[in-house]
């Protein structure tokens, strides 16, 4: 019987209440879902709900929903599943996924069922492990990473049991397993590990009988200890490095084991190889150098085979040569003697070659003069091969690019005269040939983009020179230009045809645009609290527009510079052989809160209070001061990209003395007497432009050579990035100055501080800075300029009316023919002039112009002019009688150093430093500037460089008190971290 024979009897036999029911349920079931195998059914349907699934959970994350091309309202295709799946698939978050479809409401309802990889973000370990379970971790995170598939779960088995086996636990048992903690997998590993194996012989290969002794004394491994294959190759490797170092520079060594008692014990076998003791010998003319590693590189490469000493002999050869022993042989013999092997390198250096005169012949088109300064021989350099090919290269070059493309260059050596040096005469001789123009430019296959359009990308018009490097160059700016504008496949190709007479030529372009790429989607994910509209604000990729290399770069460069992520990856998603396709930009958001600390020791020489017969004067005094410093930050507020921090530092210093006589016995105190208080909250982009907005509260006090001060106050910034290189800001600052402690004598003592030992300032001010530098830390190339400028007014609420700029400039070059020497110049000059003020009694005009103490200028120290201590640079209207420093209207700072480096983490740096502080701007007197020269050593610490300096005055003044006035002292001492400038 059939099912519709079936139903009409069960149906008879139900009573009316029961056939009610079941008409109710039909309906129900019919109205509302129809489930299906896949989605193949519902093609053409539209699409009235999209779900996702992972581990039995819905996934309500937008950024998921973003990724998929099946929206709701939009008729169902297969295209677009397929679409999707590579999307999601794209992401390297799943290892499957399948979409099921369910008829509902008259249209399709979707679920896309992912399977998540099994990512173990963490480990856990326990058990009798045997050593210490951070060392078993460390183990698997170097051969795995830090996070890793949980598919790698044997391998990972198999690494903590051969660490195991290493160390000697060879009977070990590991257990391991991957469990869902929260948000994320833990891998737990459980170890067995036993008892070590116990060394029960040892057995030597590769020395004698009477040497056996002596080198297991000097590895100290007994038989009857535990066997630790890590410690043994510690041995191995500290004795293969005293070898070394006793000339045996082609020693190894290593072991091996045999099990026995199913592990509880084993024979070590040591294979000592020491080789011959070698001995390096230079015989013949002497080498005018000291530094023979990198010539003759036996120990560090530890073998003397063959082609390494052949080498060798070329190295030095090269090295003579380029000193100007044009002649120079070296030859190698190998003298053996029992276990010493003798390298000896026999060195026939030559005569040495000078250069009398540089002669040029043949040159119409190019003056002597031109090239001269093109060439980089001069009369009194020796002969160097190289030099003279590079001088012939260089002459050649400026011709081509004049048009001279059949130009010929050739060198000619004439010996003058004997003698300690063979005098030579290098004469160039040039052939300059025709010059050729551009006589006509085609451009074939530009469909896209206009003929005019393209000449403005290239060099290389009619009329100008032929120059090939130019027009190769203008193919590259071509394919530039349409891989900006979404052609990735574009090719671009150049003909040059040439007249008869080669006085003309005509350049074919000729472009295959291919297809132009779409940008259909730009999608987000991967960012969990910074908000999806923020990114967009800094992506340069927008839908429907050309997908151009430009904006790819620029977004990365953007997105790279909110310092937000730990990681960004732009991926590009097909749409079939389509022309548009989707753009993924997938982020991986930092920390939000980062904390910081640390501390230290500062080092410097500061002017202290000192009784004298006649009062008192300032003497320099070695002061330490111990240091901290705790910050931290909160990233990404309210999803914006907004962000607040705390920074907060101390240091334990003596106070300055608040008498100007100190009583005897009396003691200044130590403490927490200096201290920084800063917090800043950015918001960037503000009301849509792009200016950033910078809110600063600060509290500090600071304890100055001459007195000491206390700040505190608010400063709103706005601040904006012009050009990759370039950024203005315009700032607001409130604040109050108070000024304790002052060390100058009363009748030195301006009369603004006097009235005002506490002042309230208000003030604008305004910056605008170049940086072009490589590196900010420890720079070798570019530039620094900066311009700021304050304007502070009664009319804007402070008390103190004044004007003040400084404007600073930095260049940094490394020295031509060596890259790794840098000079270094700096200029900074600083001028303020204070404004006129009536005081409310009526009595007391401000006209001095001059500025409060704490907005003055000072110099002095390991950032200015490094011969003098902090602050204690100036002349007699801006220092005391005493010696301490009263600041001016104007300073003025010429700095320049050579830093040359002496191995991979040293160098050392010869510094002049000039400047002065003046009272007034218009007493400004470059004949008072104050100079100093020094040297310094630079160590590369992973902090930055760590800086000592010393200096030395070029001219010393004397300061105290009449009959007991003392000179400066001769030299300063700074210690630091960063360079100098």
């Amino acid at each position: 019987m059939t099912m519709s024979e079936c139903q009409p009897v069960r149906w008879l036999g139900l009573s009316l209440l029961q056939r009610l029911l079941v008409i109710m349920f039909l309906m129900i079931v019919m109205g509302s879902t129809v489930r299906g195998e896949g989605v193949e059914g519902y093609i053409g349907k539209v699409v009235v709900k999209v779900e996702f699934v992972a581990d039995g959970k819905f996934i309500q994350d937008q950024s998921v929903y973003d990724l998929i091309e099946t929206k709701i309202g939009v008729p169902l295709s297969m295209r677009q599943v397929r679409e999707s799946l590579t999307h999601l698939f794209s992401l390297g978050q799943f290892e499957g996924a399948q979409v099921n479809g369910v008829l509902q409401n008259e249209g399709v309802a979707l679920q896309y069922e992912l399977i998540p990889y099994q990512l173990v973000e963490r480990i856990e370990v326990s058990g009798n492990v045997g050593v210490s379970t951070d060392n078993v971790k460390q183990v698997i995170t170097e051969a795995h990473g830090t996070s890793f598939l949980s598919s790698q779960l044997e391998l990972v088995t198999e690494t903590v049991r051969e660490y195991l086996r290493k160390r000697g636990f060879l009977r070990a048992q590991v257990q391991t397993r991957v469990v869902r903690q929260s948000s994320y997998f833990v891998l737990q590993v459980e170890v067995q590990s036993r008892e070590q194996a116990e060394i029960s012989r040892i057995v030597i290969r590769g020395v004698s009988a009477t040497m056996y002794p002596r080198v297991l004394a000097r590895l100290g491994i007994e038989t009857g200890s535990s066997y630790d294959g890590f410690d043994i190759d510690q041995r191995l490797r500290n004795y293969e490095a005293q070898l070394h170092d006793n000339d045996f520079y082609e020693a190894r060594l290593a072991h091996q084991i045999e099990i026995i008692e199913a592990g509880q014990q084993v024979h070590l076998l040591l294979d000592v190889q020491r080789g011959r003791q070698i001995n390096i010998v230079f015989a013949g003319d002497p080498i005018p150098t000291r530094d023979f590693s990198d010539l003759v590189p036996i120990e560090r490469e530890g073998s003397a085979d063959e082609d390494l000493l052949e080498d060798s002999d070329r190295r030095i050869t090269t090295l003579l040569q380029g000193m100007g022993y044009r002649d120079a042989t070296v030859t190698h013999k190998n003298e053996i003697d029992g276990d010493q092997l003798s390298v000896i390198f026999m060195v026939r250096r030559g005569q040495l070659y000078e250069i009398s005169d540089v002669v040029f012949s043949g040159n119409t088109i190019v003056t002597r003069q031109v090239l001269e300064s093109i060439v980089t021989l001069k009369p009194g350099d020796p002969l160097v091969n190289r030099n003279v090919q590079s001088s012939v290269a260089s002459v050649a070059e400026h011709y081509r690019q004049l048009g001279y493309a059949t130009v010929r260059v050739e060198p000619r050596i004439s010996e003058l005269s004997m003698g300690d040096a063979i005098r030579v005469s290098c004469s160039i001789e040039i052939v300059e040939g025709t010059k050729t123009e551009i006589q006509a430019v085609v451009i074939e296959g530009n469909d896209f983009y206009s003929v005019s359009s393209l000449n403005e990308v290239i060099a290389s018009t009619v009329g100008r020179p032929y120059y090939a490097q130019q027009v190769i160059s203008d193919r590259d700016s071509i394919r530039l230009y349409y891989l900006n504008k979404g052609f990735e496949h574009v090719v671009v190709n150049v003909e040059p045809n040439f007249s008869d007479e080669l006085k003309t030529v005509n350049l074919a372009y000729r472009i295959n645009e291919g297809p132009q790429i779409i940008i259909d989607h730009v999608l987000i994910i991967g960012n969990q609290q910074i908000d999806s509209e923020a990114i967009l604000r800094e992506i340069t990729l927008k839908e429907d527009t050309p997908l151009s290399l430009e904006d790819v770069i620029e977004t990365r460069r953007r997105l790279n510079s909110l310092g937000i992520f730990r990681r960004i990856d732009i991926r590009e998603l097909s749409h079939g052989s389509g022309n548009r396709r989707d753009v993924l930009v997938v982020v991986e958001e930092a920390p939000a809160t980062t904390i910081g600390y640390g501390g230290g020791l500062e080092v410097s020489q500061r002017l202290r209070r000192e009784n004298v017969l006649n009062g008192t004067q300032a003497v320099e005094r070695l002061e330490f001061a111990p240091r901290g410093f705790f910050e931290i930050g909160r990233r990404n507020l309210f999803g914006r990209n907004r962000s607040i921090n705390l920074f907060t530092r101390v240091s334990v210093r003596r106070k300055n003395a608040n008498d100007h006589v100190i009583p005897i016995g009396r003691t200044n105190s130590f403490g927490f007497n200096e201290y920084r208080v800063v917090t800043t909250y950015r918001e960037p982009r503000t009301f849509g432009l792009a200016w950033d907005v910078f809110v600063t509260g600060f509290i500090e006090q600071a304890i100055r050579p001459g007195f000491d001060l206390f700040t505190r106050g608010i400063n709103s910034e706005i601040r904006r990035q012009l050009t990759p290189t370039v950024s203005a800001s315009i700032s607001y600052r409130l604040g109050h100055n108070k000024t304790e402690n002052k060390a100058l004598n009363p009748e030195d003592e301006p009369l603004v501080d006097r009235l005002f030992p506490e002042v309230r300032l208000s003030s604008f001010i305004g910056s605008i800075l170049r940086d072009t530098r490589d590196d900010v830390v420890d720079p070798g190339h570019g530039e620094l300029l900066s311009i700021d400028g304050e304007l502070a007014g009664q009319v804007i609420g402070s008390e103190v009316g004044f004007a003040k700029t400084f404007m600073q400039a930095f260049l940094y070059r490394t020295v031509p023919g060596n890259k790794k020497i840098v000079f270094a110049a700096g200029a900074r000059l600083g001028l303020a002039t204070g404004f006129t003020k009536t005081l409310e009694q009526g009595s007391i005009t401000l006209l001095d112009q001059t500025l409060p103490i704490s907005e003055r200028f000072f110099a002095g120290g390991d950032t200015t002019v490094r011969g003098f201590v902090l602050d204690r640079l100036g002349g007699s209207g801006t220092v005391d009688k005493a010696g301490f420093p009263k600041g001016g209207n104007a300073t003025l700072i010429l700095n320049g150093e050579l830093r040359v480096p002496i191995t991979r983490n040293f160098g050392l740096v010869g510094f002049l430093d000039a400047g002065n502080v003046y009272d007034l701007v218009s007493n400004i007197k470059l004949s008072e500037l104050r100079s100093a020269v020094g040297f310094g050593i630079r160590y590369r610490s992973p902090l930055g460089p760590l800086r000592v300096d010393l200096g030395f005055k070029l001219d010393r003044k004397e300061f105290g008190a009449q009959g007991v006035a003392k000179k400066e002292r001769l030299t300063a001492v700074h210690i630091s971290i960063g360079q100098a400038f």
